[in-house]
């Protein structure tokens, strides 16, 4: 699934920041237990038409803001769509789909989620941002049902409520341990003064220190022009003084090629530093900024997203957008844990073999938060393509 680049005059609006950083598409998951388990694959059918969505089995709700404004209300119908798709595709899931509309807001959500549980539900899916998932939390808590929504703010999560959306902080541990198994020990960091900047920032420094690294330099700055210009003129300085194996840009789209012309300026080149970045170089116009060539990031390989993209434009004849899959992974999800002997129960979920689908392996922690196999990937003049694979197992009792 291609990644459109996010403008910059949008991302300034909450809606927006946190949607955005939700990464790849994902692809269509066929979501079953690894290695011991059933691999669910059979359960699929690619000649099933999307008018015929089956019901019977188990309530499930799917809470999504249908009914908000402009880009979130087409997001909501895309993860509607893909959640629809996915249950087509299980041909005879056990569950029925119960969809409410949230309205994008927190009241919303949370009369949704006690609708959805009032009329049964056994296991809430979404909603999509962080204050949607902080009201219906204690709802569904309060019920003993377990929430997979879709927000990528990790503090949102745990106490039964678990995090499905793809998150910086393990794409940054992922590129940050390859770095260092070639050489690479003192990075430098640029971050955006966003949410999402804070969280790279934190998992960097973490993963450094884990993988025998340093932050040596690190600079930040406002998403504006004259703020870019400083932040970089700072950060070279420093780095003339304490010399950097790697250069990490947590940026895409025209963020990231201002950054690159600032730098380059300054004599940062791919040539002399190594690049490293985040899932939001999945776009097609990174392969065109000077900066990102030759850079790595850790997502998704390109085939696998194409093939969710594919199915879905073949159903609805469009490309979804970067976040619809996961309506997809969620409702399959939902599909193989009712076939399993611990239901929608926490323990059913947080089994520590994972899951496996076409995106590749996932599994969810205790504290809610999900944990992905990911690819190494690396800009190319044609685009990313995979330089060292995504696992295809966790390690047994990690």
């Amino acid at each position: 699934m291609t990644i459109s680049a996010v403008r910059a005059s949008l991302a300034q609006r909450p809606v927006f920041r946190e949607w955005r950083y939700l990464l790849l598409a994902l692809t269509g998951l066929l979501l079953a237990a690894c290695s011991s388990s059933t691999n669910m694959g059979s359960l699929f059918s690619d000649d099933q038409s999307v008018a015929n969505i089956p019901t019977g089995g188990s309530k499930v709700a799917l809470l999504l803001p249908l009914s908000a404004t402009l880009e979130t209300q087409k997001i909501a119908t895309a993860l509607k769509q893909s959640a629809e798709m996915a249950l087509i595709d299980a041909g005879n899931p056990g569950i029925t789909l119960i969809t409410k509309d949230t309205g994008g807001t927190a009241s919303g959500a949370k009369a949704a989620a006690e609708a959805a549980l009032d009329e049964g539900a056994e296991l809430i899916l979404g909603p999509l941002l962080s204050t949607e998932v902080q009201a219906v939390s204690p709802v569904a808590r309060a019920r003993g049902v377990n929430v997979v929504a879709f927000s990528s703010v990790s503090s949102v999560a745990g106490s039964g409520t678990f995090l499905l959306a793809f998150l910086p902080e393990e794409e940054v541990g992922r590129v940050v341990r390859y770095a260092s198994s070639k050489g690479i020990r003192n990075i430098a960091a640029l971050y955006p003064q966003t949410q999402y900047g804070q969280k790279v920032e934190q998992a960097l420094a973490r993963s450094a220190s884990d993988y025998g690294a340093t932050v040596a330099v690190a600079e930040r700055y406002p998403r504006q022009q004259a703020g870019i210009s400083s932040a970089v003129t700072s950060l070279t300085t420093a780095m003339s003084a304490d010399r950097a194996d790697a250069l990490f840009l947590p940026e895409g789209g025209d963020i990231l090629r201002a950054l690159s012309t600032d730098l380059e300026q300054k004599g940062i080149t791919p040539q002399s530093t190594k690049i490293l970045g985040t899932g939001l170089w999945y776009d097609r116009a990174t392969a065109s900024i000077p900066i990102a060539r030759g850079g790595w990031y850790a997502g998704v390989a390109p085939d696998l997203i194409g093939k969710f993209e594919s199915r879905y434009a073949k159903n609805y004849g469009s490309k979804p957008p970067p976040i619809a899959s996961l309506a997809y992974d969620a409702v399959s999800l939902a599909v193989t844990l009712k076939k399993s002997k611990g239901g929608f129960s926490a323990q059913a979920i947080t089994n520590s073999v994972g899951f496996q689908g076409q995106n590749g392996i996932f599994r969810f922690r205790q504290n809610g938060l999900c944990e992905r196999g990911l690819a190494i990937l690396e800009i190319t003049e044609n685009g990313p393509k995979v330089i060292s694979p995504a696992p295809t197992r966790f390690d047994s009792g990690s």
